[in-house]
């Protein structure tokens, strides 16, 4: 346990936060961080820094992103202050702060979540969000068992969780997959543009199927490069779900790339179920769509007819359900709300059969 000036002498106290609180990282135990690469001490990133050289410069940024990244613990505190440092403004139009820079806080139990706070942030003035960030709110007490999700579209330079110092704090609750379902694929996948760290598709359905996550999705750079798919097929995994139809740059690229992104992961893992998913916008250019899910569907019935008995394909256009499509997007694109819990409700029963 480190008290705030022993982690940062710089760092000023927000007069949001009360007196006597002792502050933790969240690196070390008794927290436990999920949905992040191994890295050096401090630094939360999606992938391994000594992977990033070899990958696009969007993903080098990405990666930073902590989308589907999260904090396990438990305690019996009826207080918990939360002081964390953005590395971006994050200033989109289209998409909330509170999904772009927010976190969310769950309490877990083996019956299922409850949402506890959305922690909202502080903006500047119209100019995006404030670097630094501080909340301080109310927690049930008696010990439980919680879980943190960290910002989808931003980074994090600090990380402090603060509790009453007569409070208890121990290690939060290992999902009962703990195995993760690892997700590679768009902005959709990584979850733009929701407006809370915990309703992206992705998320939702970890949730409900009570598994832990990886979320590998970068915003228009999941284009299916070779690099990628060794390092995905290099991971230990549940089940693995290829969503990237939307960043392929055109159907010829989505031809070239998908099967042998398939074969690559498939050769690693002959058993392991994977999810081909077509792009679920589909109403916006049905004629190009129906091209790219044929591409994608055809990588599934080559696999069949070879005897995979593990690969399920998901037609996207589907997952928008039947009526009143578009609510489900803020842009004609990327799922709002309703778009993402919808996405959520069609998957869980494959992704369900699967595990």
């Amino acid at each position: 346990m480190k008290s705030l000036a022993d982690i940062d002498p710089n760092f000023r106290l927000p007069s949001t936060i009360p007196d006597g609180m002792r502050f933790y990282e969240p690196y070390d135990p008794p927290f436990s961080l999920w949905g992040v690469a191994p890295n050096p001490r401090g630094v939360l990133c999606r992938l391994p820094e000594s992977f990033l050289p070899g990958c696009s410069e969007g993903v080098q940024r990405l990666a930073y992103h902590l989308a589907g990244a999260c904090v396990r613990f438990s305690t019996d505190a009826d207080t918990l202050s939360v002081v964390w440092e953005l590395t971006e403004t994050a200033n989109m139009p289209h998409f909330a702060p509170s999904g772009q820079s927010g976190m969310e806080l769950f309490e877990e139990t083996d019956a299922g979540t409850r949402q506890i706070k959305n922690l909202i942030p502080a903006m500047d003035n119209g100019h995006g969000c404030l670097t630094m960030q501080s909340t301080c709110f109310p927690l049930p007490g008696s010990l439980r068992h919680y879980v943190l999700y960290l910002p989808l579209y931003n980074g994090l330079r600090q990380l402090m969780l603060g509790f009453p110092a007569d409070a208890h704090v121990s290690g939060g609750r290992v999902p009962k997959i703990a195995q993760p379902i690892v997700f590679y694929g768009s902005s959709i996948t990584q979850g733009g543009c929701v407006s809370k760290a915990g309703s992206a598709y992705t998320t939702i359905l970890c949730r409900k199927l009570d598994a832990a996550g990886l979320n590998l999705g970068f915003a228009g750079n999941g284009r299916g490069e070779a690099s990628m798919a060794e390092y995905i097929a290099s991971l230990s995994m549940r089940v693995f779900v290829l969503d990237y139809d939307h960043n392929a740059p055109d159907a010829e690229h989505l031809q070239k790339t998908h099967e042998p992104f398939f074969r690559t992961v498939r050769k690693a893992h002959p058993e392991l179920p994977i999810v081909l998913l077509s792009k679920p916008d589909f109403d916006a250019h049905p004629d190009m769509n129906a091209r790219r899910r044929s591409i994608i569907r055809a990588t599934y019935e080559r696999a069949v007819a070879e005897g995979d008995r593990h690969v399920v394909f998901v037609d996207g256009a589907s997952l928008f359900g039947s009526t009143d499509r578009d609510m489900c997007t803020v842009d004609g694109t990327h799922p709002n709300d309703l778009g993402f819990f919808r996405m959520a409700e069609a998957l869980y029963p494959v992704l369900r059969d699967l595990i």
